[in-house]
């Protein structure tokens, strides 16, 4: 099954390749990000214990979460939903209209559209939250899998050395003492930050940390330091009393404990 869809998802990438290079390395972040958060979704998925076709359709919808990206960039070469268009839906009507996942049987191929149209969502909508059953533990799956990637990849950015890629930090100014404390304040209070509260790169570190309280597996809390994921993120943060002090309640509150701590 996952061959079937690896053979589609190289095509319809290599659809949308640009003309420029930069425009196209832009499209290989993405690419490359499908293929981790693919990986990502099966390890979760076996550590479950889920079934083997469950396995499969975390796989699958982990490779498919993003294709919306690709249109989305080629159309308008920018990542930020609020100024382009929802990515997520888009990724569901191009599987639609591109013969996504035709292979599969309809009630596979709405779990794994279902998955691709809820991933960007700031939470679950209530209707697939209140779930249980293979829609609910898929879609929790690939939300995870993704914002662990995503991480990884923004530290990688946060630490190149010059101008901060506009594209990948969605326009944000790089103002190097200044934060939005509204996002402290939803990570104090259990809440995912929003996109739209971010004024500036800095932030952006924030919004990523508030990410703990959307994760729904404890394998993905504990990726998350233990990747040095955090570590990272406060280190690219500024030296001021209010981080400082986040950090410090952030580890407190966070932080797996050894087993028998």
């Amino acid at each position: 099954m996952i061959q079937h869809t690896l053979d589609w998802f190289d095509a319809f990438v290599a659809a949308h390749r640009m003309n420029d290079p930069a425009d196209n390395a832009h499209l290989e972040l993405k690419r490359e990000h499908c293929l981790r958060v693919m990986d990502e979704a099966r390890a979760q998925a076996r550590e479950l214990r889920l079934s083997p076709r469950l396995i499969e359709l975390a796989t699958t919808a982990g490779l498919c979460h993003d294709v919306g990206r690709f249109p989305q960039y080629q159309r308008f070469r920018t990542f930020r939903d609020a100024t382009s268009v929802n990515h997520g839906r888009l990724g569901v009507e191009a599987l639609t209209r591109h013969g996504g996942l035709t292979w599969l049987s309809p009630d596979d191929r709405h779990l794994v559209r279902l998955c691709v149209g809820v991933h960007n969502r700031k939470s679950l909508p209530p209707a697939v939250a209140a779930r249980r059953d293979e829609a609910g533990t898929l879609a929790r799956i690939v939300r995870d899998a993704d914002k662990l990637d995503i991480v990884r990849v923004l530290v990688e950015y946060f630490r190149k050395p010059g101008p901060k890629d506009p594209v990948v930090f969605l326009g944000l100014p790089d103002i190097p003492d200044r934060f939005t404390p509204g996002l402290i304040d939803a990570i104090d209070t259990g809440h995912n930050g929003r996109y739209e509260d971010m004024t500036t790169v800095n932030d952006f570190a924030l919004l990523l940390l508030s990410w703990i309280n959307a994760l729904s597996f404890p394998r993905s809390r504990r990726l998350f330091f233990e990747r040095g994921l955090v570590r990272d993120l406060f280190s690219v943060l500024p030296d001021l009393p209010d981080i400082t002090a986040l950090a410090d309640r952030y580890y407190a509150r966070f932080e797996p404990q050894p087993a028998g701590a």
